[in-house]
């Protein structure tokens, strides 16, 4: 029956982490990626291997670090209380130590954040009413989730972690006759306290509004003091010639792409229009001009994954230029994954701004 209680809890915690992973897209809600204080009450199930007592209650208090949109580590302390059993003779338990853990995030959404966890660290069995006891290592690993909700103006979350611990366990130092391993089940629940200011989530950027180009030089019609400029003409914020023109280099305004996405935006679209028609013009007068298609990510995801996303970004803005009548020809497309972000990924504006394809010519 215990066997099955294990299995169930575990089964139960394994199908949240997953659902939550599955719901992770959520981008407008920024990630929890605080340093926090966890405080929680922990079970340890009644186990055969660990002779006169019944199962154990107590608590565990830790700090953890987030190190990534995924990775973390927590330093935690414990300690449980094992009453005796009706065995004849049998004495109480206490033991206390601590353990290093390493987190993996399926996702950092506050509203469900699943973790899969794994720890090492050290135990101190006592048994109760004599001058035995025995330190020795142990190892764990096991599922949980944090929920994180407001309460009275505070941050908070609950959290719930259920780990399998197998201790090489010295039961001769404390008067039995083996000497062996003891492995066994503990449910953890309780309180995450968060450090610090919460991150404040903000929409990926608006693209402007429409308006009337006609001379397509990228100055609305209401502001262009100088209409009719010549196709690929460079031109300033009043859509006047530069004094100076810039040649055939030339960098043009970035292409942003939703979460996880390489379709292209309606307010995209209308932004490659321009970039397309100035890059006609340029053509003309650079009969060797050439155009970099640059694809990019967020550092969400794993590497490979956003590998392949940026290069599907890249080549999306290539066919609509080419469809726009930018010679193919003269497109190259380049795939930057993750690597090279122009802002923080540590908040939902920064990750927005990171998935972009950039534009260049040159000659």
């Amino acid at each position: 029956m215990k066997t099955m209680l294990r299995a169930g809890l575990l089964l139960g915690l394994s199908s949240l982490a997953f659902a939550g992973h599955a719901q992770e897209a959520d981008s407008t809600v920024a990630s929890e990626t605080r340093p926090y204080l966890s405080v929680l009450y922990s079970y340890t199930f009644e186990n055969s291997d660990r002779v006169g007592v019944e199962e154990g209650q107590g608590a565990q208090l830790g700090v953890g670090k987030a190190l990534s949109e995924h990775w973390g580590f927590e330093l935690n302390g414990f300690y449980s209380e094992f009453p005796h059993d009706n065995t004849p003779g049998a004495n109480a338990q206490r033991e206390y130590g601590g353990k290093l853990d390493g987190l993996y995030f399926f996702s950092r959404n506050p509203k469900f954040s699943p973790y899969f966890g794994a720890g090492v660290g050290g135990v101190t069995t006592e048994l109760r009413g004599t001058s035995l006891d025995t330190t020795d290592p142990f190892a764990d690993v096991g599922l949980g989730f944090i929920k994180y909700f407001t309460l009275a103006g505070a941050d908070l979350g609950f959290r719930a972690d259920l780990r399998y611990r197998h201790i090489w366990f010295d039961d001769n130092a404390l008067g039995g006759t083996n000497v062996g391993d003891l492995g066994e089940a503990v449910l953890k629940v309780g309180l995450v306290v968060p450090l610090g200011s919460r991150a404040v989530a903000a929409a990926a950027p608006t693209p402007p509004a429409a308006c009337m180009d006609s001379d397509g030089d990228g100055i609305c019609d209401t502001a262009d003091l100088c209409p009719g400029t010549p196709s690929g003409t460079v031109v300033d914020a009043k859509g006047c010639p530069k004094a100076t023109a810039e040649g055939a280099n030339r960098k043009f305004d970035d292409v942003h792409f939703e979460f996880d996405k390489s379709e292209l935006a309606e307010g995209e679209k209308s932004k490659l229009d321009k970039t397309a028609t100035t890059i006609d013009g340029m053509s003309k007068t650079y009969p060797n001009l050439k155009v970099d298609v640059s694809g990019h990510t967020d550092w969400i995801g794993t590497d490979g994954y956003n590998q392949g996303l940026s290069e599907r970004r890249a080549n999306t803005v290539k066919s609509y230029l080419s469809r726009k009548g930018v010679d193919a020809g003269r497109i190259n497309t380049f795939a930057y994954g993750e690597s090279k972000p122009i802002a923080t990924n540590e908040t939902a504006e920064g990750r927005a701004q990171n998935r972009r394809a950039e534009i260049q010519t040159h000659e």
